[in-house]
C-alpha cells in the first residue's frame, strides 16, 4: 500500500502504533518500498537521518522520524 502511494508516511507510523506486524518491519524495506526510491537512495537517507539498517519501525526515535519525513515527504 506504501508503494503503490495509498497509504501516507504518517499514516504508515499510526498504524505502527497499532498494529504489531507493521511497527516490526525493517525502516530500509519501508524506505526501499517507496517509488522511485532504490536500494541506494534508501541506503543514503537511512544514513543521513542516522537509522542502522536493521532498525524497526517501532524503534525510530522522534528525530529519526523527522529525518525521514524531511527526506521523504514533497
Amino acid at each position: 500500500m506504501v508503494k503503490s502511494g495509498e497509504l501516507s508516511l504518517d499514516e504508515l507510523f499510526e498504524l505502527a502504533a497499532r498494529e504489531e506486524c507493521v511497527a516490526q518491519m525493517r525502516a530500509y524495506d519501508l524506505i526501499s518500498a517507496l517509488p522511485a526510491i532504490g536500494e541506494v537512495k534508501a541506503e543514503r537517507i537511512m544514513n543521513n537521518a542516522s537509522i542502522a539498517k536493521t532498525r524497526r519501525i517501532r524503534g525510530l526515535g522522534p528525530k529519526q522520524r523527522a529525518e525521514l519525513f524531511r527526506a521523504l515527504v514533497r
